[in-house]
């Protein structure tokens, strides 16, 4: 949701070329583009101390965009000592967390300098933005502040975190090799000149030069010194004259975004450090100028920054490896942060060691690190027959399972053994199913022998132990059943079909059915080995009694003969009536009788009668007239609009036909007499029958 400013601010901005968006707009997915360095300070002017601007943003802001530009721009150019921070704060909760608790965010893009001494909120032009950030820089620079001098120092340490651990065991023989270089000494001194003890806070800001990250603006630019975490933010104190001074580890791999993601990816040639202290008295300061959002201001002293990869990149890593130690080198002069090794042995020890080098010559040689290789076990023997070993009555269309794994987690695949002969032969190699299924269906009364062989994806072998069982015997095909229509049935469709239940006892078993049908006992075959169960006589004759019988029949030519059943024809077949013809007006006026004609046929010269649906929410049923006799029906319409009318005819049996329509209009009760605007609607608006509808040209 956007925040709307007060018209006077609103005036304000536009007259600076500024303008704000509120901080709970929704995000937007941008296309990574390429990254662009950023030029470290050239020198400065006469300035009591490096400025410090934290940066609200977040990477959906629109106006967002024009604020990082113009920061890039001034940075760039080199003309002040100056130090911005972005604190994207829907990618980084550690930022947001800065200017929602410290700063009272009001919205993005927000520039707090020094501390909040200048507030600067909202950003419509990179020039506009610009000219203001220089004004508000310039100011910063030149009030008066503490004397107090920070000095800063980042080592940046070798290898570390190797994946596999250090000493771990088990290790799969595909694994492979990765380390981070992602943590650094951060050391800070803060020296007190003044006369007086020193009380304030120093804040040491982690930051990329340059996001590798995916936290663009909406111009597609990554945005520039995004803020990571703090290395330090602690209160300090410090007599007069002296000096404090602490130092801090600080890995990637221990720190993240809030959201789930840590930084054990960033590269020291991408890494920014800058160092505040802020004086510890308090000044109320405004997130929305000048008197919006209030929140306690504690303004910059002085300001330091490391860029932690000056004439140290590109860096590349020599890769130890072996079973002594010290290991052999494996891999030289390589920029990835893993290395693969191939054909690793089971049950060995393994020994490495990462040597780092930047491009002045200077290395930095790793520990040496060392694993063990998990050892490797034949899979389990195969277990669980189904069916169980030595059980009968078997279905014929039976399959086969078993349970199988492997100890270490391996894959496993399956050699079947199967037949009816003792060993039994291999029927399917390399399969990763515990489940077997036979192409055909098993002979019955019959024994078969299966073994199963089990293989590891490292060659290791379990052979299962020869199990069997024993099919079924073979049971006559059940008695065809529960015919359709029923034994004995009268006024019977002369287009029924012939329906049974059959099948057999036997799983697998296929039954085919012979059928008898006629209007002689017994009655004549007149189809074999039909599949189904159901037959089509096709159109029987009226008033006759039929004779059919079912002989049903398996794969081993057993049969079951089915009883005699019999049926009764209906005395007459009816069909419906035709669709009704409808006749009549097409437009007619409210309140007027209008009449149509109906218009039905029957095939069996049954008398008809007409459902009539007007359309209007009235509906009328007719008596019943001779088919093929036109019939006149009035309605009268009360209301302008259009209806449909729907009919359908009815016989005496009360079977109906389909459904017949009929559009009707009553148009408004209105005319035009200017005889200019009838030409003009008939050559130009023929086709508009809105208008015609308004104005009542019908």
């Amino acid at each position: 949701m956007k925040k709307i400013l007060p018209l006077i601010l609103i005036g304000i901005l536009v007259l600076s070329g500024f303008g704000a968006v509120a901080i709970n707009s929704d995000n937007e997915k941008l296309q990574l583009k390429t990254i662009r360095s950023i030029t470290p300070i050239k020198g400065g002017r006469d300035f009591t101390h490096p400025v410090l601007g934290e940066f609200g943003t977040a990477t959906w802001c629109g106006y967002c965009k024009f604020a990082h530009s113009a920061l890039k721009e001034i940075y760039s150019e080199g003309f002040y000592p100056f130090h911005y921070i972005s604190m994207v704060g829907d990618k980084n909760k550690n930022a947001y967390d800065r200017i929602k608790e410290d700063y009272n965010l009001y919205g993005y893009p927000t520039l707090w300098f020094d501390g909040g001494y200048i507030v600067n909120v909202g950003a419509g032009s990179t020039e506009g933005a610009k000219a203001t950030y220089n004004t508000s820089i310039n100011s910063c620079g030149s009030r008066g502040v503490n004397d107090v001098d920070i000095s800063l120092d980042v080592e940046w340490l070798g290898p570390d975190n190797p994946n596999p651990a250090d000493g771990i065991t088990e290790v799969a023989i595909e694994k492979c090799l990765s380390w981070t270089n992602s943590e650094m000494k951060i050391s800070v001194t803060v020296d007190n000149n003044e006369g007086s003890t020193y009380e304030g806070t120093l804040r040491v800001y982690v930051n990329e030069v340059v996001s590798s990250m995916d936290w663009d603006d909406q111009f597609g630019n990554p945005y520039t010194f995004p803020f990571l975490d703090f290395a330090f933010e602690e209160e300090i104190s410090i007599n007069a004259g002296q000096t404090w001074g602490d130092n801090t580890y600080w890995d990637g791999k221990n720190y993240n975004d809030g959201y789930g993601n840590d930084f054990r990816d960033i590269t020291q040639e991408n890494i920014m450090v800058i160092a505040a202290v802020f004086d510890d008295e308090v000044h109320d300061g405004y997130s929305y100028p000048p008197s919006g959002y209030p929140f306690d201001a504690y303004y910059v002293d002085e300001t330091e920054g490391f860029l932690a990869g000056v004439d140290t990149d590109p860096k590349t890593f020599d890769v130890y490896f072996g079973e002594s130690s010290p290991p052999p080198k494996v891999s030289s002069n390589q920029s990835d942060l893993e290395y693969c090794p191939n054909n690793l042995e089971f049950s060995t020890t393994y020994y490495w060691q990462i040597v780092l080098w930047d491009n002045q010559g200077s290395s930095f040689t790793g520990p040496i690190w060392s694993f063990t290789t998990r050892g490797n076990d034949p899979p389990n023997s195969p277990s669980d027959p189904d069916p169980e070993d030595g059980e009968t009555d078997i279905p014929i269309n039976t399959c086969i399972s078993w349970i199988s794994d492997d100890p270490d987690g391996d894959n496993v695949t399956y050699d079947i053994y199967f037949g009816d002969i003792n060993p039994p032969p291999k029927v399917s190699s390399n399969q990763s199913s515990t489940t077997y299924c036979p192409d055909e269906v098993l002979e019955f009364d019959t024994i078969y022998y299966w073994k199963i062989v089990a293989w590891d994806e490292y060659g290791e072998i379990s052979i299962g132990a020869t199990w069997n069982f024993k099919t079924e015997p073979n049971y006559p095909p059940n008695t065809p059943s529960d015919p359709d229509p029923p034994d004995g049935a009268n006024d019977v469709s002369i287009n029924k079909l012939l329906k049974w239940v059959g099948g057999d006892p036997n799983q697998g078993d296929k039954v085919m059915y012979d059928v008898y049908f006629g209007t002689s006992s017994p009655p004549p075959l007149v189809v074999e080995d039909l599949l189904q169960t159901a037959y089509d006589p096709g159109i029987m004759e009226v008033e006759t009694i039929y004779y059919w019988q079912i002989i049903a029949e398996d794969m081993e030519s057993i049969t079951t003969t089915g009883p005699l059943w019999y049926f009764t024809t209906e005395v007459e077949h009816n069909e419906p009536p035709t669709l009704p013809d409808i006749d009549g007006p097409v437009r007619g006026s409210a309140n007027v009788e209008l009449c149509w004609t109906f218009h039905s046929d029957d095939p069996n010269d049954h008398f008809i009668r007409y459902n009539i649906d007007w359309g209007d929410g009235n509906s009328e049923v007719t008596l019943y007239y001779e088919p093929c006799t036109p019939k006149e029906v009035c309605h009268t319409y009360e209301k302008k609009g259009s209806y449909i009318i729907k009919a359908t005819a009815e016989d005496e049996e009360g079977l109906f036909s389909g459904e017949s329509t009929f559009e009707l209009i009553i148009p408004r009760n209105r005319a035009i007499y200017n005889r200019f605007l009838l030409r003009l609607f008939e050559r130009f608006l023929n086709e508009n029958l809105i208008l015609k509808y308004i104005l009542g040209i019908f």
